[in-house]
């Protein structure tokens, strides 16, 4: 069963490529679905959220909440 990370501080439209980009290397995430009206991403797949938090962690994003 996937599960979905919801990420803010998203600022534009090249914020979730951005963090397309830092999730890249983190084993289990399968999509990222962004919506620029709540300037969230959300992470879906098996990725482990230490490991989303640390590719994350020199960026303004942060995780919200794991569904």
């Amino acid at each position: 069963m996937s599960k979905k990370i919801l990420i803010k501080g998203l600022r534009c439209e090249k914020c979730p490529i951005h963090i397309a980009q830092k999730l890249s290397n983190v084993d289990g995430v399968d999509k990222i679905e962004k919506n620029m009206d709540d300037m969230t991403a959300t992470v879906i797949g098996n990725a482990d959220i230490d490991e989303v938090r640390d590719a994350l962690s020199t960026t303004p994003f942060k995780i919200e909440a794991v569904d």
